[in-house]
């Protein structure tokens, strides 16, 4: 089976066709700890397959209804540190690549288009593994796949949130949850989802702005210099506001807020300037 999806990996778009029995084999092995499997055959396929419309109407719907009947994205989420991360993180992926593809094709029912848009908030409000690179077994970097997942939910034109607040108390859980730095680019993903919703007009500018200030106050009313995590969660969330300061350069409202608060970071930091 690794060889012939190999060999798809060398098939022109037009061409590309998949096999039932190869669908199957991507979703058994979709968090297959051999990374050569799981990131350059499995998720690689995934991605070219929807993206080039190569997989049948009855393997779309095959996708989904394993994608969901198998709880992919939670597999073992309470557990202690395992190997389930590559599972969930990398189902996170495909959650992403469905609603893409939905956008252009509107495969999923509402049923389910809207339960990956809930499922992309709770999947970053339950993840607890941390782990960028791990030795042997490459990327979990869950935090950032499911970074690209929420964005793909924010980002699509039929996202609907009736409270928004829910989107910054899920990122204040992130940083929360955070014992050492982010040490992958985590922070970029972050940022880019929220960015993505900004500009889908899923996150008005009013309750983006919000949701900087209630985000700020909370980690300044825990901050404390000699804990190292507080410290630690600060920086990281100063790093958020970085990228969001680039993100939004044209639009002078979000940006002086932004501003605001690095300037107030910095000063109590008591750096000069």
């Amino acid at each position: 089976m690794i060889q012939e999806l190999q060999a798809l990996l060398k098939v022109s778009a037009q061409k590309l066709y998949f096999t039932n029995n190869q669908v199957d084999f991507m979703l058994k092995n979709i968090g297959n700890t051999d990374p050569y499997i799981r990131d350059n055959l499995v998720y690689m396929l995934f991605a070219t397959g929807f993206m080039n419309k190569a997989f049948t109407f009855d393997q779309q719907e095959y996708i989904i209804n394993y994608f969901f009947a198998n709880d992919l994205l939670f597999k073992d989420i309470l557990e202690p540190q395992n190997d389930f991360v590559f599972t969930r993180s990398f189902s996170a992926l495909l959650g992403g690549i469905l609603l893409e593809f939905d956008e252009d094709s509107g495969i999923l029912s509402d049923n389910q288009r809207n339960r990956l848009f809930k499922w992309s908030i709770q999947y970053l409000q339950l993840e607890s593994d941390y782990r960028g690179f791990v030795t042997n077994k490459g990327w979990a970097h869950a935090i950032a796949h499911g970074s690209d997942f929420l964005g793909n939910s924010l980002s699509h034109t039929k996202f609907h949130l009736s409270n928004v607040s829910e989107l910054f108390i899920t990122l204040k859980k992130v940083i929360n949850r955070l014992e050492n730095p982010f040490m992958d680019e985590e922070e970029t993903r972050l940022a880019s989802a929220f960015k993505l919703g900004v500009q889908a007009e899923n996150i008005s500018v009013e309750d983006f702005i919000k949701g900087i200030q209630y985000i700020d106050k909370e980690l300044w009313t825990q901050y404390d210099a000699t804990k190292l995590i507080t410290c630690y969660r600060l920086h990281t969330w100063t790093h958020i506001l970085h990228h969001w300061l680039i993100f939004f350069s044209n639009d002078s409202e979000i940006k002086s807020i932004i501003e605001l608060k690095l300037n107030n970071y910095y000063q109590k930091m008591g750096y000069n300037f």
